[in-house]
């Protein structure tokens, strides 16, 4: 949808501006919530045979904002340069410039911030989870985990919740590192 809006401009631009500007005028979370309410006990309930196929849906429905906000101003940023102004004149139609032009000098910008989602989307489940709108009882998540551990705790178990806790700890850290390598590794200046 970014790259849509920031490579035609117009109507388009404003037309998706207007869907963006719909979305980001929710609180994300309270959208996060009403969107789990509705796939755990609404009309989408017997929709999806486990949970995880619903989270993965509400999260995509919340997350695309930030996303679509850079890839936009990067669209719009590039459409005007020289290589993509060469490639018109050859002959090239709209959907090789924006793929196959403007797209790769993206995307180590988009894959960083796409990769710095996943932390964000894996906390977003994990709240789900532990507050029970999340995926079902029954299957492992960290978010399971840490609730099913409450009442250990209170007993004197703490190694499930030491457990979780390190791991999400382990693959947070795991995952800010490989943003920060993607980042090096894909950025055109840094070559």
């Amino acid at each position: 949808l970014g790259a849509l809006a920031g490579y035609f401009g117009g109507w388009v631009d404003d037309a998706l501006e207007w869907l963006y500007n719909v979305f980001t005028a929710m609180p994300y979370i309270l959208l996060i919530f009403a969107l789990a309410a509705v796939f755990k006990s609404g009309p989408l309930a017997n929709t999806f045979t486990n949970g995880i196929e619903a989270v993965v849906i509400i999260l995509a429905a919340v997350g695309w904002t930030s996303i679509y906000r850079l890839v936009r101003a990067e669209y719009i940023k590039h459409r005007g340069r020289e290589y993509v102004r060469a490639a018109e004149a050859i002959g090239a139609g709209h959907g090789l410039r924006m793929f196959g032009h403007i797209l790769p000098n993206i995307s180590h910008v988009v894959l960083v911030q796409l990769s710095l989602h996943v932390v964000s989307f894996i906390k977003a489940e994990v709240i789900l989870s532990f507050l029970g709108l999340g995926v079902p009882i029954d299957m492992v998540s960290w978010g399971t985990m840490l609730s099913d551990s409450q009442t250990e705790l209170v007993l004197g178990y703490w190694w499930q919740l030491a457990a979780a806790t390190l791991f999400m700890a382990v693959f947070v850290t795991a995952f800010a590192l490989l943003t920060d390598a993607l980042r090096d590794a894909l950025d055109p200046k840094l070559r």
